[in-house]
Formats: structure tokens, C-alpha cells, sequence
């Protein structure tokens, strides 16, 4: 029986990953909040009355409050290119894009780029994602944010988000993303 739910867990997740177009431009506006649980409890509101937040490539990246109440201001990041990487700890694929970013990181300064991973598996505490942090990851922000994943429509993990320096967003991709693609998006940003 273990074996059956185990396959059935792998077959919906290969279906996921396939079936999830890369680079996608997501359709619709931001998914409704739901309820001040752990996670996202509500989208900052920057100032940008008016401007065209959402999750489309070429739409400004929402800002939000993580689980702990840190508010991330996306617009506060303008200069900066920004990397989301929506991720768990438990994720095969999560930890081998943690190379592609530790690369990243290393590659262009603090000045240049921000590099934000986000836990979105909500059973993961911070001594799960600090201890995940110290042996996979580097010396970027790490949040914790089930509903994060909500509102920026991530349906499969990992998932990359990468922001212009203007707040805008310039690229999704779904699955393990390459530090030569990471880099091409960045160059092109920068």
C-alpha cells in the first residue's frame, strides 16, 4: 500500500513539473489570502496605488509579510535584481538548485543582486530551514512562507521568480533551474 501512494505521489508530481510550462507567464490576478494563519498575513501595500502588481512576466512582483512578520519590500529591493527561489527543505530538486544559487550569490555583489529563498512547506519550523540553510545553502535570506507560494501561484517546487531592478517581473521557471540560465537572466537584467 505504501508502494501505491508513494508512486501515486511521484506520477502527480512528474505530471506537475511537465505539465507546468517553463519560464510560464501565470494568468489571472493574485490569488485571494487565506486567513492570518502562519505565512503570508497580507501583501504590503508600497505605495504603488494604481501600479500593475501581479504575477504575469512584465507585471510588478507582489511584496508580502513572511510568517514571522517580516515584511519583504520587493520596492524597497529597486536597484537590485531579485531571485526568489520557492523551495522545501525535503526537495531533491530544491537542494541541487541550491548549488545554481550559491553560484549566483557568489558571482555578482549584494549591490547587484538578492538572492531570497522561501520555505513554502508549512510543517518546516526555522531549526528545519536554519539547519538546511548552514549545509545546502549561503549567506542569503532565507524566510519561511507557506502561503508566499500562494500568492505567487507555485504550484511545484522548486520555482524561480527573477525581479528587475525596477520590481517588475522578468522570469518564472518551474523545475531546477541552471546557473547559465540564473546568469543569462541576471546579465540581462543588470
Amino acid at each position: 500500500m505504501a508502494v501505491l501512494i508513494f508512486c501515486a505521489i511521484v506520477v502527480i508530481s512528474v505530471a506537475a513539473y511537465i505539465l507546468t510550462p517553463r519560464n510560464a507567464q501565470v494568468q489571472g490576478e493574485n490569488p485571494p489570502l487565506q486567513g492570518e494563519g502562519s505565512g503570508i498575513r497580507h501583501l504590503v501595500n508600497s505605495g504603488r496605488e494604481g501600479a500593475d502588481v501581479g504575477l504575469d512576466v512584465g507585471r510588478f512582483a507582489p511584496d508580502f509579510v513572511d510568517a514571522h512578520d517580516n515584511a519583504f519590500s520587493l520596492t524597497g529591493l529597486r536597484g537590485r535584481v531579485v531571485v526568489l527561489d520557492f523551495m522545501a527543505t525535503w526537495c531533491g530538486p530544491c537542494r541541487l538548485e541550491m548549488s545554481h544559487l550559491k553560484e549566483v550569490f557568489s558571482a555578482y555583489g549584494r549591490d547587484q543582486v538578492v538572492v531570497i529563498s522561501i520555505d513554502v512547506d508549512p510543517t518546516e519550523g526555522d531549526e528545519v530551514i536554519g539547519s538546511f540553510r548552514d549545509s545546502y545553502g549561503d549567506n542569503w535570506i532565507f524566510a519561511s512562507g507557506p502561503e508566499v507560494g500562494s500568492v505567487y501561484g507555485v504550484l511545484s517546487i522548486p520555482t524561480i521568480y527573477v525581479i528587475d531592478r525596477n520590481g517588475v517581473i522578468a522570469y518564472r521557471s518551474v523545475g531546477v533551474t541552471s546557473f547559465s540560465v540564473l546568469s543569462e537572466e541576471i546579465n540581462r537584467l543588470l
